[in-house]
């Protein structure tokens, strides 16, 4: 099917067609240079994300030695963007900034891991995938432009199980030449340790990701590996774990993060899905957001790489990698009640290296029409990140954002704002303590509201727009109603 050299975790490219030196470096620098403008470029503009506000305040608390905010997650994440505004400043943008460069950090990693193992060009596809595709929320195209969680947890992810292979393919070249540093590949499994251990503390999601890793060496029927490589790996792993977890009391803290997570998967979370508010969503929640997330052309190119990895040539990179991405989604899908819009960003890095596996052999099969199916997945790919690119480049503040810039632009005197149809984080930040949602507030001077399934707006609310309206302005997807100069109260 193909006259791809096999290697044991993947496919080169045809040794008949080398690649141009000259040609290798500039594609490199031009996805490089692609992917540090869409991590970099216009980073403050758009508004925050859910839960950005929490972690930029709960990491500025921790590094002055307060650890008392958001204890329900793990504490590295927050640290690490605490640190980025020591040195940056203190607010969001710093730790978007923190965030923008683990794109390109996780970016670096999935290149250089599998450029040996399947070629530059599929290396390139999947570590394009990732750093330039969207992978975005309500809040923008791409959740890594914001200081959350989840993209300090995916890049040491990467970095573990790429030190996890590292340690799979020098113990398998062990065995078959007596060489010297016979400690080297086990310093790749205490690597990988250390790394899985950050992530897991960033955010615990990945913790279903480590059986992968410890089951690693039976693909290659080395079950002796197996058991060492469990017990180094799993005691490494404790040891990190607690120290980076004592700054926060490692006792009060684990038990208090379980117990709230606990209590949070049995209560369920309200999320709005195919346009009905639930909080008993079905299990298909997650792929459909992923969807929504990723656009159709990017699940598209994903989904159709990792069927050419796994239907064209499964090695054991395939294998390993695939089981990591199982784990997940038999966790996020099967197991946890809680379904949020941005879960699925976990499971978006194994999709792209699978994906730039296929790719790879794809463009090494002697199939014309599999390799003109290689090129259209990276047309399509390229559409896809252009279209990223795009919303970038205009960003801005939207919404709730622009309601007191608006308020003091028609001279409206000094007040509050009675809000409805949102979430308190969908407004606190903006109105400066100017918000209410008693519609007996004697100060209000406007009404903002926006249409959600999650959050109708309260009859009370209505009645109060009824009567004092003067004048009405569209912000996005906000409206904003400007009241009498007369106290406004509900009839």
């Amino acid at each position: 099917m193909s006259r791809a050299a096999v290697t044991e975790g993947g496919v080169r490219a045809r040794p008949g067609v080398p690649a141009r030196r000259g040609a290798r470096l500039v594609a490199v620098g031009i996805v490089f240079a692609w992917a540090a403008y869409q991590a970099f470029w216009n980073l403050g503009a758009a508004n925050y994300n859910s839960d950005e506000p929490i972690y930029v305040e709960a990491g500025w608390s921790y590094v002055h030695g307060d650890f008392s905010a958001n204890r329900e997650h793990p504490p590295t994440a927050k640290l690490l963007i605490g640190l980025a505004q020591l040195v940056l400043g203190q607010g969001a943008l710093a730790g978007r900034i923190a965030v923008a460069v683990t794109v390109l950090l996780a970016g670096v990693v999935i290149y250089l891991w599998l450029k040996r193992e399947i070629g530059w060009a599929g290396a390139l596809f999947a570590s394009g995938a990732w750093m330039l595709m969207p992978h975005g929320v309500t809040s923008g195209p791409r959740l890594d432009r914001f200081a959350v969680l989840e993209p300090f947890m995916v890049l040491f992810a990467i970095c573990a199980f790429a030190a996890a292979w590292q340690w799979f393919r020098l113990r398998s070249r062990a065995e078959r030449a007596s060489g010297s540093r016979p400690w080297l590949p086990w310093l790749w499994l205490v690597v990988s340790a250390v790394a899985m251990a950050l992530s897991v503390t960033s955010k615990v999601s990945t913790a279903v990701m480590i059986p992968a890793i410890l089951l690693l060496p039976l693909l290659a029927r080395r079950v002796a590996d197996a058991v060492a490589g469990a017990i180094v790996f799993v005691a490494v792993f404790g040891v990190v774990s607690v120290l980076l977890y004592l700054p926060m009391g490692l006792r009060s803290a684990v038990s208090y993060m379980l117990q709230m997570q606990s209590e949070h998967n049995a209560a369920g979370h309200l999320v709005v899905v195919a346009g009905v508010a639930t909080t008993d969503p079905p299990w298909w929640t997650n792929l459909l957001y992923s969807v929504e997330g990723m656009g159709i052309a990017a699940t598209a190119v994903l989904v159709v790489g990792m069927i050419a990895a796994f239907r064209l040539r499964p090695p054991a990179l395939t294998l390993y990698v695939g089981a990591g991405m199982a784990f997940l989604l038999v966790f996020h899908l099967f197991v946890s009640r809680v379904m949020l819009s941005h879960y699925y960003y976990v499971w978006v890095w194994p999709a792209c290296v699978l994906a730039g596996i296929g790719v790879s052999v794809l463009l090494a099969s002697r199939t014309r029409l599999l390799r003109l199916l290689a090129g259209a997945l990276v047309i399509v790919a390229v559409g896809s990140s252009l279209w990223v690119s795009g919303v970038i480049a205009t960003e801005r503040a939207v919404g709730m954002a622009l309601v007191l810039p608006s308020l003091d632009a028609e001279g409206v005197p000094e007040g509050d704002v009675l809000v409805g149809g949102m979430a308190p984080w969908e407004y606190t930040t903006y109105l400066a303590g100017h918000w209410t949602t008693d519609p007996d507030d004697p100060d209000i001077v406007a009404v903002a509201t926006r249409e959600s399934p999650r959050f109708p707006v309260e009859p009370a609310v209505e009645a109060v727009i009824d009567d004092d309206t003067v004048e009405v302005l569209e912000l996005d997807d906000v409206t904003l109603y400007i009241l009498d100069e007369e106290p406004a109260t509900a009839q």
